[in-house]
């Protein structure tokens, strides 16, 4: 059986919902396919049910801090519960988007697409052909080097849980390893943390970076940096993990072992040779409009496309509205400019928006750095935050603000106006002439300087 669209989308996640749902609209017959529940990463098993668990965490973190300050009684974190407030979140999703797509019109397909050539695609026992095909796929857990790498956890699996252990290794230092090992530590679990690196969380300034781990450390968790994973071994109720650090090796031990040493495109299932289509381990090559090299009716979009930008959920929607605009009219894009506001949402959070302090001066772009500790600001004082920190990069010359950094319970927001001021070339008199609404964290602004 063979079947013919305008349009077939593999991935139903923020980068392929948004195509398709435009391109329908706009009157093209389109398909979508997935091999995973519909509704992709981010509400299902990434940013959405982070937030929901990381938020409630933070409201026991600051009750903590000011018992005794006008609030009385005990607060505690409890894993089911939370997991049960988490799931009411995503467990409509994917009902909720296969709902929305029919409404839509768009044919829906469970499974695995491959391309048996540049216009078809194998699902199941069905061939469907396309003017059009739009990849976007996302990303999974990158593959490990090293034996018995497949007892790490995922952290899809940490979501799904029913208990936590008492002792919780992750494998490398990145945001899924700070914000889940800060979760478990507050749920009175043992954590610790191995990264092979020098520096942890590694597209974010350095500065920044040592004083998370400074917070998290507070929090219990162990830290080993310059430490690599070389086997993982089963035992009876647990696991042996032997490292190696400056080539001295030892062994640790956890009753479970998790991932969080990065992800990488998925898209090994596609059969992307048989189409002839162009890639590498950063994803499928495609050129400003989002179209694949070399087949210009073939598009990719979000984590499993190498643009070259974060694998965020802002920028994978920013490619499909880039991709879509060129798929309907024609219009070429040009190159992205547009600062891409990055966040860890450990607790403090880390937001970071611009260039780094490594990044500046690794690439001879002359900055000015403005960096001080602001926890005896008003507003960490009233909640007895403790290290709340902020840093701030400029153009020398003229002031304009090149980078931003944030180590704070109001850095996720501050980091969004900053981006704000970076798109716009604001300076910094421009931010420190403004009447910021008093007391809030943005009055502080002009402190920061």
């Amino acid at each position: 059986m063979n079947t013919t669209y305008d349009v077939i989308v593999i991935g139903t996640g923020v980068a392929g919902s948004t195509v398709a749902a435009k391109v329908q609209k706009a009157g093209l017959e389109v398909a979508i396919v997935d091999e995973r529940p519909f509704g992709g990463t981010c509400p299902q098993r990434g940013c959405d049910p982070k937030k929901v668990m990381t938020g409630i965490s933070r409201i026991v973190d600051d009750a903590s801090r000011v018992k005794g300050l006008g609030l009385d009684g005990e607060v505690s974190l409890n894993w089911k519960d939370l997991l049960a407030f988490k799931n009411e979140f995503t467990e409509p999703i994917p009902q909720g988007t296969e709902d929305k797509f029919q409404r839509l019109g768009i044919k829906q397909y469970h499974g695995t697409a491959t391309f048996l050539d540049p216009h078809t695609l194998k699902i199941g026992e069905e061939n469907v052909t396309a003017k059009y095909i739009v990849i976007a796929t996302g990303a999974k857990p990158a593959d490990l080097p090293f034996e018995g790498a497949d007892h790490l956890i995922s952290s899809d699996q940490f979501f799904e849980m029913e208990q936590l252990p008492d002792r919780l290794m992750f494998v490398g230092g990145g945001y899924i390893s700070f914000e889940f090992a800060q979760l478990a530590a507050r749920l009175g679990k043992e954590v610790l943390i191995i990264h092979r690196g020098r520096n942890v969380l590694e597209n974010h300034d350095f500065e920044m970076t040592n004083k998370l781990i400074e917070h998290t450390k507070d929090l219990g968790v162990e830290i080993h940096t310059n430490t690599e994973v070389t086997k993982i071994t089963k035992l009876d109720g647990g696991y042996k993990i032997d490292v190696k650090k400056f080539n001295h090796e030892h062994a640790m031990k956890a009753d479970m072992v998790f991932h969080g040493a990065g992800r990488t495109p998925n898209i090994d299932h596609l059969g992307l040779e048989n189409a002839g289509i162009e890639y590498s381990n950063k994803g499928i090559k495609v050129n400003e409009n989002q179209q694949s090299v070399p087949h210009q009716h073939i598009y990719a979009a979000g984590d499993c496309a190498d643009t070259g930008l974060p694998p965020l959920t802002p920028t994978a929607g920013a490619e499909a509205a880039r991709l879509t605009s060129h798929l309907l009219h024609g219009e070429n894009q040009e190159a992205f400019q547009k600062p891409v506001p990055s966040i860890v949402f450990t607790y403090p959070a880390l937001g970071s928006v611009g260039l780094s302090q490594q990044e500046a001066r690794d690439n001879h772009i002359p900055y000015e750095a403005e960096s001080k500790t602001i926890t005896k600001f008003f507003t960490y004082q009233r909640t007895k935050e403790p290290g709340a920190y902020a840093k701030i990069l400029m153009n020398p010359s003229t002031g304009q603000i090149i980078g931003a950094h944030f180590l704070s319970s109001e850095a996720e927001h501050l980091v969004n106006l900053f981006a704000l001021a970076i798109q716009q070339g604001l300076t910094k008199d421009d931010l420190t002439s403004v009447l910021w609404g008093y007391p809030t964290a943005e009055s502080d602004i002009p402190s920061f300087f």
